[in-house]
C-alpha cells in the first residue's frame, strides 16, 4: 500500500490561493507564503473569541483552531440568542421550558432568574416603582396601537363604499348611518387617546427619576 501524502506534500504545486483559502479555513499557519496583507494576522496568536481588523479592512474572528470572517449575519444571530436565552449572568438553568422561553422574549429572563431579581427589588424598596413602570409602558404601548387603528379608521369611513365580487363586478353599499356624525365619535376618540398618551408620558417619566433615584437605571428602557 502507497505511503499517504501529507497535506504539505500534496500541497506542493498547489495554485497559492486555493493553498491559502484551505489554510485559513483549517487555521493552518503558511510559513512560504506572505501575501493578501496576511503577514501580521498569521504571525500573531489570538485568543479564542478574539476579533480584529485586517489591512484590507475585513473584520476577524479566532475560533477554535481557526478563523473566520465577521459578517453582519452574526450580529442577526446575536439578536436571535439574546431573544431566546436568560440574560442573567449567573443564570443555572440547563434547558427552558416554554413559560422560560415565553418570559425570555418578554422580559429578557428566565422564570427562576426573574424570580430572584424580583426578590431583590422587594428587598430594597425598588418592585412597587418597577411594577408600576412596566404596568405604565404596557398602558402606553396599548393607548398607541389603538389610537392609530382609530386614525387609519377615520381616514377609510365613506358614506358609500364600492367591493368588488369574485367574478369582477363592483358592488356598492351605502352605510345607512350619519357617517359626519361617526367622523365626529372617532375624532374624539383620537383626542381622547393622546391625552392619556400624554399622561401616560408624564407617569413613565416620574417612575424612571424615582428608578434612577433608586440606584436601578439598568430599569429604565431607552
Amino acid at each position: 500500500m502507497a505511503k499517504r501524502k501529507s497535506f504539505d506534500e500534496k500541497s506542493k504545486g498547489m495554485h497559492k490561493t486555493r493553498k491559502l483559502i484551505i489554510d485559513t479555513v483549517f487555521g493552518r499557519e503558511d510559513n512560504t507564503q506572505k501575501v493578501f496583507g496576511y503577514e501580521k494576522e498569521t504571525e500573531q496568536k489570538r485568543e479564542v473569541g478574539e476579533t480584529w481588523v485586517d489591512s484590507d479592512g475585513k473584520e476577524w474572528r479566532q475560533e477554535k483552531g481557526f478563523k473566520t470572517i465577521v459578517t453582519e449575519m452574526d450580529d442577526v444571530r446575536d439578536f436571535l440568542h439574546k431573544l431566546s436565552h436568560c440574560s442573567s449572568e449567573d443564570c443555572k438553568t440547563v434547558q427552558y421550558s416554554w413559560a422560560d422561553k415565553k418570559l425570555i422574549s418578554k422580559t429578557g429572563m428566565c422564570t427562576t432568574c426573574l424570580a430572584k431579581f424580583e426578590t431583590e427589588l422587594r428587598a430594597d424598596g425598588t418592585f412597587a416603582f418597577y411594577e408600576d413602570y412596566k404596568i405604565t409602558l404596557n398602558k402606553l404601548g396599548y393607548v398607541r396601537d389603538y389610537k392609530d387603528k382609530i386614525e387609519e379608521a377615520l381616514r377609510g369611513v365613506k358614506q358609500q363604499m364600492e367591493i368588488i365580487t369574485e367574478d369582477g363586478k363592483v358592488e356598492k353599499w351605502e352605510w345607512q348611518v350619519d357617517i359626519e356624525k361617526v367622523k365626529e365619535d372617532l375624532k374624539k376618540d383620537i383626542d381622547g387617546a393622546y391625552n392619556a398618551i400624554e399622561e401616560l408620558l408624564l407617569r413613565k417619566i416620574a417612575l424612571e427619576e424615582k428608578l434612577i433615584e433608586l440606584n436601578h437605571r439598568e430599569l429604565v428602557k431607552k
